[in-house]
Order: structure tokens, then C-alpha cells, then sequence
């Protein structure tokens, strides 16, 4: 099945529906399984690198009859291959472990125990909608960079050991400023007729003050829904020619369809299938999203993105699949990938031994990390002020547009939005 994240996490925690400025300051409140084995095996032949061999390990599903993403664990791979090219981290050539997650909940844990027994340096990129890694990795002192953030527990959004650095949780806010820039005028939303959407429906809200475009009207709508067309005819009749979308999976499609050429939508990169997308035809033109990363497309304009495209490359060239340019995505690949890049540039500046322990507190004190601007440079030692969402360290966001003709994103513009700021602003 094609890979996408999915987003159940992210909404975890309802808000009673009072005042905006009340419910947005609640958010803000507080502001201050088997492994598939070893491969990026170690560059031995690199003079630079003769150290001890140190484990990275990604935990993500492969092969399952759900949500697989063969393609991030090419991109670690991809970077583990340049990282040992560069000398590997501290002069430690690289290895990296796979854990297939399977999409099981028992399976998460016992790669988590893995990574324990196995004593990995950290775990870059983790994706499981279980639960149940981050309490392990956190008793054991080992860091875990790049998780997705969307386990049914939150802890990936809330563990100390976490480094989230894709926001898509703050999609919502972004949202409306995206459709006013794509050139909408009259918000709307759709949502699920659930508490546990409330947080996302008020982020949206706040985003809509902050743009000068309050949402009207807001459609929710039970979760079993499958006749999207009395939605559609409410926000045409309304004249809303935009419209937030706080639906997943199908009915994140079936409105899309819908809405066609009559009404933009917005939703969060990473959830939705190009594959399926590409099904809509022009249906799907006027959709936006939020997304955490620059296209892969933009690589002439941003080093590092060239720089990863030819590490997938060269991992491509040795002989793997899940590299080869079809499989790559601007969401999972470039945060895979970046993972790595945050592990090797701190663990460059480890004093004394490379445990993870030590890498962690060198974490936990890294300022200023500069990413070639791929995201803004990231201050790890600093939360983010939204209780149970407190470890994602990057929430700037960029628009992207569907383009039938391409069958891809397309750049929606050069802006960056920063979701904090959004929210901050509304609830002011």
C-alpha cells in the first residue's frame, strides 16, 4: 500500500469548545517485531573513520498488508552511505539497523527493546501509530530524532528523548494563510464530528483570525460518513471558495473530488497519496497543503536537498529500489534523511565517549543547528509551549499545490509560515 502519514496523533487531545482566544490560549498555555537487519555497513577504507563501529536504528513498517515506508529507510540508508563517505560521526564508521514495525503493536516494542539491547547511539526516524517505543528508548537514555509524532499514546510528541521535526501538527493554523495566498477569499471547514478534533478545528480558527479570514462555516460531520455531497452544497451555498479540511484518509478524498474547481482545499503533506491524487484528475488542482520541507524539485535552490538527491542516488546506484526517484517523497524521505544529518552534525560535537547517553545531553544543549535551510536552524533545547506537543523543535511550515499535469507538488510559493507565531498572534 502507498506510504502516507497518517495523522491520529496529532489531534489526541480535545479542547471544549469555549471562546477562541480562550481555547487557543489552553493550547498555548505553559509557554516557556524482528529486524530486517544491518545495512550502510561501515566505510572501513575511510582513514578518517577508525573508531568503534557505532548503530543508528529506523524503526518503520515494511512489507505489510497496511501503510509501509520502504522509501524511508532508503533515505537513512542514503545517508548513512555519506555520512561514513565524510568519516563517519566523531570517526566512528556508521551502522545502520532497520526494525520493521509491522504495523504491530508488539512489534513497535520489541524494536524498541532492540534498540536498547542492541545499544544504538539513537533511533532516526520512527514511524508507528501503536505506541509503546518511546517509554523504552526513554529508559534507556537513547534518543530517538525525526520520530513521526503520530503514536496513538502522543509520547512521541511529549517523551524527553523525542526530536520531532516535521510540524504537520500545526497544519491547520498555516492552512488558512495557504488558501488566501492560492487565492481564496471565504473560509470554510470540514471536520469530523468528534472532541478529539476540537484542537485541530480551533488551530484552524486561529489561523483564519490571524489571515483576516474567519471560517464560515464550520461542517462537522460524523466519521461514518460516506455521501459527502451535502457537505459540498453547504459550503458552495455559504460562497465559501476555500475550505480547511480536518477529514483523513477517503473522506479527505471524497471532499477533494467534490469540491473540484469550485472550492480550494488544504490539508497536511505526507497524509494524502500522489498515486491517488493523480486518480482525481484536474479535481485535485486546487488543492494546498502544508508541508514541513522544500520540494525535492527545488533542489537548485537549496544545497542540501542536491545533496540528499544525490546520496539517493548513489544508494540507488549500489542497488537499492526504495531510492530510486519514483519512491521518494518530500515529507518522509527528506525527514528521514534529515535525521541522520541532525545525529552526525551533534554527535560531531560529543565530548568524551559516543554513547547515546552522551548524545543525548549533547542534544538537549544544541542551539543554532544549522540544516543548510532545508528547516529553519533549530534550537533543541528549547519546547514548544503546547502541552502534550511539547517536542516538536521545527514549526515552520512552506505551501505546496497539486499539479495534474505533473502528477506531483508543486511549490506554492517561497513564504515559510511559522504555526507558533500564527496561534500566538490569535490568541492575542
Amino acid at each position: 500500500m502507498r506510504r502516507r502519514y497518517g495523522l491520529r496523533g496529532l489531534a489526541r487531545t480535545g479542547l471544549a469548545r469555549a471562546g477562541l482566544a480562550a481555547a487557543l490560549a489552553a493550547t498555548l498555555a505553559g509557554c516557556g517485531g524482528g529486524s530486517d537487519g544491518g545495512s550502510g555497513s561501515a566505510a572501513a577504507s575511510d582513514p578518517a573513520a577508525k573508531g568503534s563501529p557505532v548503530k543508528l536504528m529506523i524503526i518503520a513498517p515494511t512489507g505489510t498488508a497496511g501503510t509501509n515506508y520502504p522509501e524511508m529507510v532508503a533515505a537513512t540508508r542514503a545517508a548513512v552511505r555519506g555520512v561514513n563517505a565524510r568519516g563517519g560521526i566523531g570517526g566512528h564508521p556508521v551502522e545502520l539497523v532497520h526494525c520493521n514495525e509491522r504495523n504491530d503493536a508488539a512489534s513497535a516494542k520489541k524494536c524498541a527493546q532492540q534498540a536498547v539491547d542492541s545499544g544504538v547511539l539513537a533511533v532516526v526516524s520512527e514511524v508507528s501509530g501503536t505506541g509503546g517505543i518511546m517509554p523504552i528508548l526513554q529508559n534507556a537514555g537513547i534518543p530517538s530524532i525525526g520520530s513521526a509524532g503520530i503514536s496513538a499514546d502522543g509520547s512521541e510528541l511529549s517523551s524527553p528523548v523525542s526530536y520531532v521535526i516535521s510540524p504537520l501538527t500545526l497544519y491547520p493554523a498555516v492552512c488558512p494563510a495557504l488558501l488566501a495566498k492560492a487565492g481564496a477569499s471565504h473560509l470554510g471547514l470540514v471536520g469530523y464530528d468528534l472532541s478529539a478534533s476540537d484542537r485541530l478545528i480551533v488551530m484552524a480558527e486561529g489561523g483564519a483570525k490571524a489571515v483576516n479570514h474567519p471560517i464560515n462555516p464550520k461542517i462537522r460531520i460524523p466519521i461514518t460518513t460516506s455521501d459527502f455531497t451535502p457537505a459540498i452544497s453547504q459550503l458552495s451555498r455559504s460562497g465559501a471558495d476555500g475550505a480547511v479540511l480536518v477529514v483523513f484518509d477517503q473522506a479527505a478524498y471524497a471532499v477533494i473530488s467534490k469540491a473540484g474547481q469550485q472550492i480550494r482545499t488544504c490539508h497536511a503533506a505526507g497524509t494524502l497519496s500522489p498515486k491517488y491524487l493523480a486518480t482525481l484528475g484536474p479535481a485535485a488542482d486546487k488543492l494546498v497543503v502544508a508541508t514541513a520541507f522544500p520540494e525535492l524539485s527545488q533542489a537548485a535552490q537549496f544545497p542540501e536537498v542536491a545533496r540528499m538527491v544525490a546520496e539517493l542516488d548513489a544508494e540507488q546506484a549500489a542497488g537499492d529500489a526504495d531510492a530510486a526517484p519514483a519512491q521518494r517523497t518530500t515529507t518522509t524521505t527528506t525527514g528521514a534523511w534529515l535525521s541522520v544529518q541532525i545525529a552526525e552534525k551533534v554527535g560531531n560535537q560529543v565530548s568524551g565517549p559516543l554513547t547515546s547517553k552522551n548524545l543525548l545531553a549533547q542534544l538537549n544543549r544544541t542551539k543554532k543547528l544549522d540544516l543548510g535551510g532545508i528547516v529553519p536552524p533549530l534550537d533543541l533545547t528549547a519546547t514548544t509551549p503546547i502541552p502534550g506537543a511539547e517536542r516538536i523543535f521545527n514549526t515552520t511550515l512552506r505551501g505546496a499545490r497539486w499539479d495534474s499535469a505533473s502528477k506531483s507538488f508543486v511549490p506554492l510559493g517561497p513564504e515559510t509560515y511559522n504555526g507558533l507565531d500564527i496561534l500566538r498572534r490569535a490568541a492575542s
